[in-house]
């Protein structure tokens, strides 16, 4: 195992210092989990489309999709956000322990699929801000958001 402090120790004088190790892998990753999050960054695959970082605090409900996991929305206070992809069970366990540090969309033109067939790929993430907050209405094969009573 290395030394995670090596990097900041003082060196014998001569000494080369090491570059640091890379900061995280150069592909895409749906999502990353830490132990201390107290906010989701939600990152669209458009340069266009802001990253939002709404608290955990504000967090209502997670809801998915069966076993397989396609789909699932975050209702939050005020905003809604709905992610369509494939193997997403892993990021829905990361959430409801509050522990998923962001979710991102997926962007061909910046890399390329992931080689492993059960790694959870997000083909799409759709934000909806509520004014008064959500309220949701679930169908057989479809959940729809109607605006609810202001919470703050």
């Amino acid at each position: 195992m290395t030394d995670p402090l090596a990097q900041y120790r003082r060196k014998p004088d001569g000494a080369v210092a090491q570059p640091p190790p890379p900061k995280g892998p150069d592909g895409y990753v749906a999502f990353d989990a830490k132990d201390r999050v107290s906010r989701l960054k939600i990152r669209r695959a458009s340069e266009d489309d802001p990253t939002r970082s709404p608290g955990y605090h504000y967090l209502l409900d997670v809801v998915y999709s069966g076993p397989n996991v396609t789909h699932l929305v975050l209702l939050y206070t005020f905003l809604i956000v709905k992610v369509r992809g494939t193997n997403l069970l892993p990021i829905v366990t990361a959430l409801e322990l509050g522990t998923a540090d962001y979710i991102q969309e997926f962007d061909a033109e910046r890399w390329a699929k992931p080689k492993d067939p059960k790694a959870p790929l997000i083909e799409s993430i759709e934000v909806v801000v509520k004014e008064n907050g959500p309220e949701v209405e679930e169908t057989e094969n479809n959940i729809k958001a109607k605006p609810g009573p202001n919470l703050h």
